[in-house]
């Protein structure tokens, strides 16, 4: 039997089949040029992470070793360093003021307060009738410990209990180091704890440079990250004070290994951009298919201008002098004994390369910019077209929609009145039959 809802239906959706099918092709390709997008700005985010973290004074390329001819002192070096050999004769290592007191229950009463004053003059002020949980009138041995720890004014000493022949014994430990850790604590005037009469004096750690007698530097902690450019030195061990020859020396050395290990980050890096642009521009062949920008010319030229700000100079250099040139498909490569004979020959150009407001890095992450910026950058460019070219489309979705229906109706009532004409006519004729 002839349904006259399916025969309107096709005869509707054929007024309109190119129209929908040119419009579905449109928003795939609308789609698909998104989707690029969306990979094209994650691969160059990923590229500009890679090569910011190289444009550093400290974590550059440039990479020094430092080490200590024994155990008692740990050492580092940033791309500041200068390369060198150090001594030192450690006369003093820093602590912090440790003091203790016996308290036994009942021994002071709420009251009254408890002071802590340290060196540089900070103080807090503990009431003692607040501390006294248990109301009882007097402040024990684990109320004042908690409140000395829990105060918003503690200016910098941990308190805790210890038990020493059946008695409590209450500890105060500075948090710092340094002659200026030192502290005075006293209970309604009466001194408890000062740095004179602490089990532990504070003091800053001394080291001397070269030996016993020579110049004196001193520090709160027993890092010392300014004594030598770019190196951070932690002593743990005094020297022999009956052996002035007894020194700790520090040895910094350019790391070649390390900064091609840098480098190597880069070139990765590079790379994978390289590849990521030529997937999404290139136009297909040898059974592949095109990618979503072919024949896109702007998009093409991004390649072509990232090897342009490599292969320039920088401060008389370039990365061709560090051994790092192209391959045959466009990728970066690092000829390592190359990298090592223009290391040792001139450091510093690695970092006029890579390093630096006028430094390739700074010229490809403006690159990256043009692209990336949220407000003016290509993408979001782009973007914004492809948002107003789907309004469009939605647009005339819209209107298509409207069209089917209006036809659909217009189908629908014409069929139904021939279908019933063609069975009023049958019945008729069966009457006369």
């Amino acid at each position: 039997m002839i349904n006259p809802r399916t025969m309107a239906k096709a005869a509707a959706y054929a007024d309109i089949a190119t129209q929908s099918a040119n419009l579905q092709q449109q928003q795939a390709e609308l789609n698909a040029e998104s989707s690029g997008l969306d990979s094209l700005s994650t691969a160059l985010t990923d590229f500009q992470s890679a090569i910011d973290a190289l444009n550093s004074d400290t974590d550059g390329p440039l990479t020094f070793s430092a080490t200590s001819n024994n155990d008692s002192a740990t050492v580092s070096a940033n791309s500041e360093a200068q390369a060198g050999t150090y001594s030192f004769y450690v006369s003093k290592l820093a602590q912090g003021q440790q003091s203790t007191f016996q308290m036994t229950d009942n021994f002071y009463e709420a009251t009254g307060t408890f002071d802590l004053t340290m060196e540089d003059g900070s103080s807090m002020e503990i009431d003692l009738s607040t501390a006294d949980s248990d109301g009882d009138g007097y402040i024990d041995a684990t109320g004042l410990v908690d409140a000395i720890n829990s105060s918003d004014d503690n200016p910098g000493v941990s308190a805790a209990l210890v038990k020493t022949d059946g008695q409590t014994t209450i500890m105060l430990t500075s948090d710092t180091t340094g002659a200026q850790s030192g502290f005075t604590a006293t209970v309604n005037g009466t001194v408890i704890a000062s740095p004179e009469t602490a089990m532990t004096t504070p003091q800053d750690a001394v080291i001397n440079l070269g030996g016993k007698d020579g110049p004196a530097i001193t520090s709160s902690s027993n890092t010392f990250d300014d004594v030598i450019p770019g190196v951070t030195m932690t002593f743990t061990e005094v020297s022999d004070p009956d052996d002035t020859s007894d020194v700790t020396t520090i040895t910094v050395a350019e790391d070649s290994s390390a900064s091609q290990a840098k480098v190597q980050t880069f070139v990765d890096a590079y790379n994978t951009l390289v590849d990521t642009v030529d997937s999404l521009t290139s136009n297909g062949g040898d059974g592949s298919n095109p990618g979503v920008f072919a024949g896109d010319a702007g998009l093409s030229s991004l390649t072509n201008q990232l090897d342009d700000i490599a292969h320039s100079y920088y401060d008389g250099v370039s990365i061709v002098d560090y051994g790092i040139s192209l391959d045959s498909d466009g990728h970066l490569e690092i000829d390592s004994d190359k990298f090592n004979e223009a290391m040792e020959a001139n450091p510093d150009g690695l970092t006029s390369i890579f390093v630096g407001d006028d430094s390739m890095v700074a010229q490809m992450d403006d690159l990256m910019d043009s692209y990336l910026d949220s407000s003016t950058g290509i993408i979001t460019m782009r973007e914004d077209n492809i948002e107003d070219q789907q309004s469009k489309i939605q647009d005339e979705s819209d209107q298509l929609t409207e069209t089917y229906n209006t036809n659909y109706e217009r189908y629908l009532e014409e069929y139904t009145n021939t279908l019933i004409e063609t069975y009023t006519m049958k019945v008729s004729m069966a009457a006369f039959m």
